[in-house]
């Protein structure tokens, strides 16, 4: 793993790479606990160098998840707001060139855009983390934020056909797709460190 700069990572991400973060509220603390890893969340970079009406560029992630204004579910933010504010961890997991020539980015886009607005799916974020219960069925009515991500990567050929809904943020840091791992915030960890302790 190596640690980057934002300013410098910025312009290497591409649609399709992965974010991960390690939150450090209880709820992020359980699901690390529980998938013996770093990372709690995940979302996906969807574009990158986006001009604003403010004259400049930036770079959205696509994610599941809960915002200050209540709202709960799918929705695009801008990566530099998650680095000046997120209170964790943020790694970049930029896709690897094998995985690059098989994804669809026209795919990827129109599924992850066609997936906006769409509720945050608690129930199922929590069974997918317990194994001793069975697995749960598919369905992308709503999403958690690794569902999300799994099911966009099956879409656009980057993985293979697998149940999105029994995915954690762990399963899809494991997916053979990415070319290395990037830290760009927070105190210095692996994403799977031996010994695994909160």
């Amino acid at each position: 793993m190596k640690q980057i700069d934002y300013a410098l990572a910025r312009c290497m991400m591409q649609p399709g790479d992965l974010m991960a973060f390690g939150g450090n509220g209880f709820i992020s603390s359980v699901i690390k606990l529980r998938t013996q890893c770093n990372v709690s969340h995940v979302g996906a970079i969807l574009q990158t160098n986006v001009p604003t009406v403010e004259g400049m560029n930036i770079n959205q992630v696509i994610e599941s998840t809960s915002l200050d204004d209540g709202f709960a579910g799918v929705t695009i933010n801008r990566m530099s707001t998650h680095i000046e504010k997120y209170d964790g961890e943020i790694w970049w997991l930029p896709l690897g060139e094998a995985a690059r020539t098989r994804f669809k980015p026209g795919i990827f886009f129109g599924f992850m855009l066609d997936q906006v607005g769409k509720p945050y799916d608690a129930p199922q974020a929590i069974l997918s983390a317990i194994d001793y219960l069975p697995d749960n069925r598919e369905n992308l009515d709503k999403l958690f934020c690794s569902e999300l991500v799994t099911a966009a990567y099956e879409k656009s050929g980057l993985i293979g056909e697998t149940n999105a809904s029994e995915m954690t943020p762990a399963d899809v840091c494991r997916f053979d797709i990415y070319s290395q791992v990037f830290q760009l915030k927070g105190e210095e960890k692996e994403l799977f460190p031996s010994g695994f302790a909160l």
